[in-house]
């Protein structure tokens, strides 16, 4: 008789430890998904391990297996790794370890018919379908803001109807030119990886601080030939599903198709399929998100971390692991080379380096070493100029001749919709949302919407609390950033990328590439536009609001300030033109974007660090986050009394904050944060695991543990 130790489901049933359940007649193997009674539920499971005997008196058995998934022994090792150092569940790590399980061809909708007397919601149902694209009804209300009523409603008067969804693998052809020859600071970087490093493996860690189009990723392709030449495998990863595109097709170029792709923007067959062909062995390059460090590469020997200094790297929800942790342990048990790049790297990381803990390397300057103009605006001038639109007098001239050599722009905003917020001139009542503690954004159609919860109204004609008419829109996102500059330069073509416009991966590359081949003058959009990306033709770059992100209430914002306008700046100027960069801000004077205009990371880095040292913040330090959260107050508060009693016996800990984050309502949860610190060396979270084993959720207040969390908001 042979039993399974079995991990279930963290999201329906929050067991932290593993459960028997017979599994004779039935064959099972660790990694295979099962379904599972519990209690009067039925669960699904992954089996950690098959064993021959159990003390359990009364086991049940397993129901079904649902899979043929299966990790190996060194992949259900790393999973018990990163339960442990991200404060969660194994079940948690496993499911996120697993693809998708591959389902019948899934279904969405298309428009057949115009419809008549529609309510509003459905009329912005229909114009967004009116491209003939078939969406699912996620797709539908992700992209609009709204609930599932109003596209049901289409559907039963038969204005939407279902149609089966296009599945590709295909990665369109971006014709990028091969690299012939290597620049002399490319090929020393090269040759002193090769030397420090014993055969391209561990304990090889590498840091390349290299400027935007400095020739980074060159260097990647060549250390993965050579990798790939001797039978090994290689793992590239970046932080967003924009950044993929170019990448893939780089990589296309230099190992055909033999290259694997792995992010949540892919269709479930498609990222299951690759994911069983790379435990198969038949891809020797896999290139993914924050989530493909998950990869079943059995011989991988090398991975590749560009932008590593992105927040995207890090889980917002269970499991809260850190891709980069994620991959140094991986690396240094399978004995691969790793090799972390960026322009503008963590304080972190680049602390580590100068430790000795990486090799670094720099690359200072551009491949073309064409001049790049960089002006700071003071919006504040403008202002006291007369001049009240959204573009200063220098952007707006240099948008004119910019499209007038036939060249094209890029601007950033890193905020969304129509207006960030309206308000009565009347009373001052604002709109705001009453599932959290922010404003709702304006968005087409006339929907506000809140961007944490989803939920959207449409805006009345008159203010709700006073009758009165006079409403006004403030700010600019990047919606009505589109509209102003299609009715500044009616002859241009204007394109937008942000999460509304396109979101889909499938969308955001086909948005890309019309760009990349010259279809628009001008793109608009967020932070996903302002890195990692390469168009030959763009010379000018405008960064709308720099310092937007200042705001935040958290300790990075100087250096999140700093990465976003340092690489928003280097989009511009990258082939044998000249670029031209202009910013746009009420902070001149704030140094992070001082260091940023003039592309002075050292500069950067040791005035921040500096910051960071007297107050003891990261890297001096290690942080924990714990909230607590409930749709009572009172059940909230109740748990958060109890929690600070068992944090109070605790040694090496200390709080340096408890009280409300800056939103303390979200998604109709009350919400209360505890920020302890850890002074010592190295990081040791047991204390912290010990106590979140504790606290379970429950029906009453939800407790969540974050290690060296990277959102404090």
């Amino acid at each position: 008789m042979l039993y399974a130790r079995v991990a279930t489901s963290a999201k329906k049933a929050d067991v932290d430890m593993l459960l028997d359940y017979q599994l004779s007649p039935l064959s099972g193997e660790p990694g295979n998904r099962v379904l599972v009674p519990l209690g009067n539920r039925k669960v699904e499971g992954i089996i950690v391990q098959v064993v021959d005997s159990t003390e359990v008196e009364q086991v049940k058995p397993v129901e079904k297996i649902l899979d043929d998934t299966c990790l190996a022994s060194p992949m259900m090792e790393l999973a018990h790794w990163v339960a442990r150092r991200a404060g969660c569940s194994l079940a948690a790590v496993l499911f996120a370890m697993l693809p998708p399980r591959r389902k019948a061809l899934p279904m969405g909708l298309k428009l057949v018919s115009p419809g008549e007397k529609l309510s509003v919601k459905q009329l912005a149902v229909v114009r967004l379908m009116s491209d003939g694209n078939v969406r699912t009804k996620a797709e539908i209300t992700r992209q609009l803001g709204i609930s599932a009523s109003p596209v049901d409603a289409l559907v039963s008067k038969g204005v939407l109807d279902k149609a089966p969804l296009i599945i590709s693998a295909d990665f369109p052809d971006w014709h990028l030119d091969e690299v012939e020859h290597l620049t002399a600071r490319q090929k020393q970087v090269l040759a002193d990886i090769a030397e420090a490093s014993h055969d391209l493996s561990w304990p090889g860690k590498f840091l390349i601080q290299g400027v935007a189009g400095s020739g980074k990723t060159e260097i990647y392709i060549r250390l993965a030939r050579q990798v790939v030449e001797k039978g090994g495998q290689v793992l590239v990863m970046v932080p967003e599903i924009a950044l993929t595109a170019q990448l893939v097709a780089r990589f296309r170029a230099a190992f055909g198709e033999k290259v694997a792709v792995l992010h949540s923007g892919l269709e479930d067959r498609v990222r299951s399929d690759y994911w069983r062909g790379v435990d198969r062995g038949e891809f020797p390059v896999v290139v993914g998100t924050r989530s493909a460090v998950f990869a079943p590469l059995k011989r991988l020997r090398l991975v590749l971390m560009d932008e590593e200094h992105e927040p995207a790297y890090k889980q917002e929800e269970a499991p809260r692991y850190h891709a980069r942790d994620v991959a140094l342990y991986r690396a240094e048990r399978e004995n691969a080379l790793v090799l972390l790049g960026s322009a503008t790297p963590s304080l972190e990381t680049m602390y580590q380096a100068r430790k000795g803990v990486y090799k670094l390397l720099t690359m200072p300057e551009r491949i073309f070493r064409c001049q790049l103009e960089t002006k700071l605006v003071d919006m504040r001038e403008e202002l006291q100029a007369g001049n009240r639109s959204v573009f200063s007098r220098e952007l707006r001239n240099s948008i004119d001749q910019t499209l007038a050599r036939g060249e094209q722009v890029i601007l950033f905003l890193n905020r969304r919709g129509l207006a960030p917020t309206v308000l009565c001139r009347n009373c001052g009542f604002r709109y705001t949302c009453s599932h959290c503690s922010t404003g709702l954004t304006l968005h087409s159609s006339n929907l506000l919407r809140c961007h944490y919860c989803d939920r959207s109204v449409v805006l009345p004609s008159k203010c709700p609390r006073c009758n009165s008419p006079y409403l006004r829109k403030l700010g600019q996102g990047t919606q009505k950033l589109e509209e102003v500059l299609a009715e500044y330069y009616p002859g241009h073509t204007v394109l937008r990328l942000d999460s509304d416009s396109a979101g889909s991966a499938v969308a955001r590359e086909r948005l890309l590439q019309r760009f990349y081949r010259g279809e628009a003058n001008i793109l608009v959009g967020t932070q996903m536009i302002a890195k990692g990306l390469d168009f030959p033709n763009v010379t000018l770059v405008g960064v709308m609001l720099a310092d937007l992100s200042l705001a935040m209430a958290d300790f990075r914002a100087a250096e999140r300030t700093f990465q976003l306008v340092a690489q928003a700046a280097g989009r511009a100027g990258r082939a044998e033109k000249q670029g031209r960069v202009v910013i746009q801000t009420y902070q001149p004077e704030h140094y992070s974007l001082r260091f940023a205009m003039q592309e002075d990371y050292q500069g950067f880095y040791n005035y921040e660090i500096a910051q960071r040292k007297q107050a003891m913040l990261p890297p001096y330090s290690n942080l924990a986050r714990i909230v607590i959260s409930s749709e009572r107050q009172q059940n909230m508060e109740r748990q958060t009394e109890t929690i600070l009693n068992e944090l109070a016996t605790l040694s090496g800990w200390e709080i340096i904050y408890s009280g409300p984050p800056p939103f303390e309502k979200l998604k109709g949860s009350y919400r209360w944060h505890v920020l302890l610190r850890q002074q010592q060396c190295g990081e040791d979270f047991s204390q912290l695991n010990a106590v979140r084993k504790t606290f379970k959720r429950t029906a009453n207040a939800r407790v969540v543990f974050d290690y060296n969390p990277v959102n404090l908001m």
